[in-house]
Formats: C-alpha cells, sequence, structure tokens
C-alpha cells in the first residue's frame, strides 16, 4: 500500500514539476519575443530622429533640436509627435516649412509603425 501512495505521488510530483516548466517557457518565450519587438521598434525610432536631423542639416538647419514622441490611445495605437526646433525656422519661407513637414511624413513611413503629428518651433 506504502509503495502505490509513494508511486502516485511521484507520479503526481512529476506531472506538476513539468506543468511549472511548461508554463515557464512559455511565458519566457513570449516575454522575449516582447523584448526583441521593442528593442526594433526603439531602434527604429532613433534611426527615424537621425535621419531626419540629417535631413534638417541638409536643408540648412544644422543643429536643430528634434524630439519624438510616443503616444498611446486606449485601443493601444501609437501616434507620434515630432517637434523639431531651430531659430530659423522664423525666417524660412511656408513653401520650405512645407517641404519640411512633407520630408518628416516621408521619412515617417520608412521606420515609424503609426500615425504622426509634427511641429517646427522657433524659439
Amino acid at each position: 500500500m506504502t509503495l502505490k501512495i509513494k508511486l502516485f505521488t511521484g507520479i503526481v510530483f512529476i506531472f506538476f514539476i513539468a506543468l511549472v516548466l511548461s508554463f515557464s517557457i512559455r511565458s519566457y518565450a513570449v516575454d522575449k519575443r516582447n523584448r526583441e519587438y521593442r528593442e526594433a521598434e526603439c531602434e527604429r525610432e532613433n534611426e527615424f530622429v537621425k535621419e531626419v536631423r540629417k535631413n534638417l542639416d541638409e536643408c540648412g538647419f544644422k543643429n536643430a533640436g528634434v524630439n519624438l514622441t510616443k503616444m498611446y490611445n486606449e485601443d493601444r495605437e501609437v501616434t507620434y509627435k515630432l517637434v523639431a526646433n531651430h531659430h530659423s525656422f522664423e525666417y524660412a519661407s511656408d513653401d520650405k516649412l512645407d517641404s519640411i513637414e512633407d520630408m518628416f511624413y516621408e521619412t515617417g513611413e520608412e521606420y515609424l509603425l503609426g500615425n504622426m503629428e509634427t511641429e517646427l518651433t522657433f524659439r
């Protein structure tokens, strides 16, 4: 009788350990996949900011401040807000500023997954 109880307890214990390991491995795999996705997304965002800075330099706005903010709505959809700051924006023509904003949106389509808003400041 005691041998049967020990055998049953051993089998239950092994089953329990296998179940716990199964959930742990799945959880680790999902966490790793999410972490890799977030790292790739962050890398794309950083590359986008570098590209915007490079394009602003080429347009004559050297050392412009560029800030990218990510916002989520209640459905977890992403909206990016890009704010570029340069003292010369105040003196630039509307056509030039429009072409810069168009460049922001074109570059954003390459790098970002989500909607984008832009703002040009000259303080």
